[in-house]
């Protein structure tokens, strides 16, 4: 079934934005009777279309929905080329990140310019927003922005921080040990062509572990994902 983001939920009343009630009319063709899922302040509620115009859409009764990951899990992910990137944040969505940071180091072949930042954070904004739709999450993961590597804000920082370094080849389990229920987790994946050696070393000044994604060298879209649902497993086992 459909869900929904609202605005808001308010004596049984649905604020949603233009952009979902155009979907429910004119993509989805919902007719007024029709049921979807809508989510307010982390809680999914079954709700039905009352009227088209004006659009007027009223709440049935709460779901029992537990489709979160009880701790907190940051992705940063190097700024890649083409639509990676995009794959990346979508993908991070549906394996239940709580925030997501994009990060330049020397090796990063794409930058913004600040002009081009809001016009990019609202495209990733969008994608969040339909992802967590599609996987029927309870909560929005939050983009916090675009950060130099040198220059990471306390926001990204969690009780683990762990950074994908490709010459640790090993076994993932063991490099992921610490690990478990009770304590947020942070992976930050580098670009295509791999952190420096500096690079490594001043993070793992700062409080990163190196880890290993096995003994494969991995693209950085596939090792963000490999990574993630690693973590998701071990958080949710």
């Amino acid at each position: 079934m459909q869900r929904y983001f609202a605005i808001a939920v308010n004596e049984d009343k649905v604020l949603l934005s233009k952009d979902d009630e155009h979907h429910i009319l004119h993509v989805m063709r919902n007719k007024v009777g029709d049921e979807f899922e809508i989510v307010d302040q982390q809680k999914a509620y079954l709700a039905r279309l009352d009227s088209a115009n004006p659009f007027l859409v009223s709440i049935i009764h709460e779901i029992d929905n537990d489709s979160e990951i009880n701790e907190d899990v940051t992705l940063l992910f190097a700024l890649t080329k083409g639509e990676k990137t995009d794959l990346v944040i979508q993908k991070a969505t549906e394996l239940g990140v709580r925030k997501i940071a994009l990060i330049e180091s020397e090796r990063t072949v794409v930058s913004f310019a600040n002009k081009d930042i809001e016009k990019k954070t609202q495209r990733y904004e969008k994608i969040i927003k339909e992802a967590s739709e599609q996987c029927h999450r309870l909560r929005l993961p939050i983009f916090l922005g675009v950060f130099n590597l040198k220059n990471l804000p306390k926001e990204v920082y969690s009780d683990l921080n762990y950074v994908a370094y490709e010459k640790d080849a090993g076994d993932t389990s063991l490099s992921f040990s610490q690990i478990e229920k009770g304590k947020s987790v942070t992976i930050l994946v580098g670009p295509e062509g791999g952190f420096s050696s500096k690079e490594i070393e001043q993070l793992v000044q700062k409080g990163f572990i190196r880890t290993s994604l096995g003994k494969r060298i991995l693209r950085a879209e596939t090792a963000a994902i490999y990574a993630l649902s690693v973590i998701g497993y071990l958080l949710e086992r």
